[in-house]
């Protein structure tokens, strides 16, 4: 399972930068020759590709090829800010991780445009699944700079708080973040790791954070069963949109 995902990774950073490259409406390379270039099945590019067309970054015409799409609209809303509080609050039940893979990578176009980095730099990437009470709850994938936490093992994230470790240990306080929420359907792979059907509703959540001094430095996108797991948020509407952060409570 963990070679899947890394290597959905692979594709999927490769389509995007190939998309980054090509004007709305034009074509991408066909489906045979990405599959010679990546060295991956057909099965497994179009299941990315899937991904992609679900998410707006492509638009599949029958019998003509696949096209650059046209991004979605995002809607942001605005929260009032959290007090002492960086992170989601405690959810109920005993959350655990379980770490599928823990390795430094180059950070490719995707990954280095989110945290304004240049494509190449090491990244340390953690993917990880969350339990609840011993079910699967979520799938996680974490980015954040190599450089700024030396040592960080994989027994580190799966035994504690992630942020904890950050805060702690390398004395990085997240103080702000952008999160994105989106309404999709389980792959294979996904729905395998999360004890659910393919194709049934999951909660994608995409989350970019700055520390204490306002840098970029973590990259998170997280997958959570759509049957088991909801948000609900408490909104201020009448304090200024550029003093507020957002204060989201996960309900299992």
């Amino acid at each position: 399972m963990t070679a899947g995902l890394r290597k959905r990774d692979l594709i999927r950073e490769h389509l995007i930068s190939l998309i980054g490259a090509r004007a709305v409406g034009q074509a991408i390379p066909a489906e045979r020759q990405l599959c010679v270039e990546l060295e991956t099945s057909r099965p497994t590019l179009r299941a990315v590709v899937d991904e992609l067309v679900k998410d707006g970054w492509l638009v599949r015409e029958h019998g003509r090829g696949v096209f650059v799409g046209t991004p979605k609209i995002s809607q942001r809303i605005v929260t009032a800010p959290a007090a002492d509080q960086s992170g989601y609050p405690a959810a109920p039940g005993a959350w655990t991780s379980r770490v599928l893979d823990h390795s430094v990578i180059p950070a490719g176009m995707s990954i280095g445009s989110r945290l304004r980095v240049e494509a190449g730099t090491p990244v340390l990437r953690v993917a990880r699944q969350r339990l609840v009470d011993d079910e699967p709850m979520a799938l996680e994938t974490i980015h954040v700079l190599s450089e700024l936490v030396p040592g960080a093992s994989a027994d580190d994230v799966e035994s504690g708080s992630f942020y904890s470790l950050l805060r702690d240990r390398y004395g990085i306080e997240p103080s702000a973040a952008e999160q994105i929420h989106e309404a999709l359907s389980a792959d294979t792979v996904q729905a395998s790791l999360l004890g659910i059907s393919a194709g049934a509703a999951v909660l994608s959540s995409e989350r970019v954070t700055r520390d204490q001094h306002g840098r970029l430095f973590e990259y998170t996108h997280a997958i959570y069963r759509g049957d088991r797991y909801r948000l609900v948020s408490q909104l201020a509407l009448g304090g200024p949109p550029d003093a507020a952060s957002p204060q989201v409570t996960p309900t299992v």
